[in-house]
């Protein structure tokens, strides 16, 4: 069971933002030992950086995919950066992908937007416009600006549905397609009525 101290967590806050890293450091290490996510990621945080330690971007990314893989999302999020930039590890944006999916599933709209990006652009993944206008439109629900404009661009260049086809015979009606299996979606009709 992983060992949380928020007390001892909120004093190695406290000495990071006074600038004392290296004694944040040695307060969040045994706490990432002991499954601190929050701890685990900052301790990558701190690896990654050099800060109040040696830099050693493996141990970094360590830390970062233990915390994300145990849900923290920041973790996943930095695991995936460090892979897509190349950050002291080597390149590989299937994993980048990888992290960037954890942290987009755990809710955040910078990972969702990413993983869009790398959807629309085939990097670490198959390249796949619909999936990544998903992304897109989750992102934008959070609140990510870019992925919003991304989608203000996208949306409007998608091709337009074919043009209704033409009777068939007078009076026979238009050839209507088979109706929709069960638990298809429907089209929202709420509010277009103007009174």
């Amino acid at each position: 069971m992983p060992h949380t101290d928020p007390k001892k967590f909120a004093e190695g806050l406290d000495r990071y933002k006074a600038g004392d890293y290296a004694a944040a450091f040695q307060i969040w290490l045994p706490l990432a030992r002991n499954g601190d996510i929050s701890a685990m990621r900052n301790v990558g945080h701190l690896l990654r950086r050099g800060l109040g330690t040696k830099r050693d971007p493996e141990r970094a990314l360590y830390f970062y995919e233990r915390a994300g893989s145990a849900g923290q999302p920041g973790g996943a999020l930095n695991a995936a950066f460090m892979y897509l930039d190349g950050d002291g590890v080597p390149k590989k944006p299937e994993s980048a992908a990888f992290w960037f999916f954890v942290a987009a599933r755990l809710g955040l709209p910078l990972a969702q937007y990413n993983l869009g990006v790398l959807y629309e652009t085939g990097t670490g993944v198959e390249k796949a416009l619909p999936i990544a206008l998903g992304w897109y439109g989750l992102a934008a629900q959070g609140g990510n600006a870019r992925a919003l404009e991304r989608l203000k661009q996208l949306v409007p260049a998608l091709p337009s549905p074919p043009p209704p086809s033409s009777v068939t015979r007078e009076g026979s009606g238009p050839n209507l397609p088979p109706p929709a299996p069960p638990g298809a979606p429907e089209i929202e009709t709420t509010g277009t009525e103007s009174h």
